[in-house]
């Protein structure tokens, strides 16, 4: 039996806690606030200060129940214990339960928002209630990659595209995780849904990534594992993340 220590936002607490019970490995979770993804810069500074705190040898691997979060988790760091996240740009993949599913759902219908008990339950004074494709509280880590990427005069182009598509949000989904009654919550999204005039629909979660993730099956198409001495990276393509060693870059993906 192996032990993993697991980070993750309170987003993902009843769906993570219900999995690790089961789980053939000892599982050590520790909650993050969720609305630390709206700065993308501190929640990468508290997960890495985390990580940081793990003596070697107290566990066999540190599991990261997120995704790229708006580049929050781009450049964690893994010094003496292998890093393991899924290769996800968010959570409502997480909950969906594979990237696939989550990139179906946004290529069909962009204009979404979604909602959960988990999110909902533990949401923060004045947050969004939410969770939206251009809402997700990290459009300051996503004007740093444009800059990086385009140049600020074409980021700031982006930038105000993205803001007038942000305003055309036709849809909402409540995502059923089955982990506890959310039948108050999912009448909340009903009602937003009505009040605003979009399409109300209810899906199905599933855990499948959050089971993998903890079970220590990580397959390499959907978990970036990262060794000691190396740190998480964006990529191009599917893959979305790779690894970088500090000082010298090696690629963990091939497309």
């Amino acid at each position: 039996m192996k032990h993993f220590v697991a980070l993750t936002c309170e987003a993902l607490a009843r769906s993570l806690y219900a999995v690790a019970a089961a789980a053939p490995h000892t599982i050590s979770i520790r909650l993050f606030r969720q609305g630390l993804h709206n700065t993308p810069n501190t929640l990468r500074d508290t997960l890495q200060a985390e990580i940081d705190t793990i003596q070697p040898g107290t566990c066999d691997a540190i599991v990261l129940a997120y995704g790229m979060c708006g580049l929050s988790t781009v450049g964690l760091t893994a010094w003496h214990t292998p890093l393991v996240i899924p290769r996800t740009h968010d959570c409502i993949a997480i909950y969906l339960g594979s990237h696939q599913r989550y990139q179906v759902e946004f290529d069909t219908n962009p204009g979404t928002y979604w909602y959960s008990l988990d999110y909902m339950e533990r949401n923060e004074a004045g947050a969004a209630v939410a969770l939206g494709a251009a809402s997700l509280g990290a459009m300051d880590g996503v004007y740093e990659d444009y800059v990086a990427r385009y140049g600020q005069d074409n980021a700031d182009y982006l930038m105000e595209v993205m803001g007038e598509w942000g305003k055309h949000y036709n849809r909402a989904v409540y995502i059923d995780m089955g982990t506890g009654d959310g039948h108050a919550y999912e009448q909340m999204a009903r009602d937003e849904a009505a009040r605003r005039g979009w399409t109300y629909e209810r899906k199905q979660g599933d855990p499948r990534l959050l089971r993998l993730l903890v079970s220590g099956d990580w397959p390499e198409d959907e978990f970036l594992v990262v060794p000691p001495g190396n740190r998480i990276t964006q990529a191009a393509g599917d893959g979305l993340i790779q690894v970088e060693r500090v000082g010298v870059c090696v690629d963990a993906h091939h497309d």
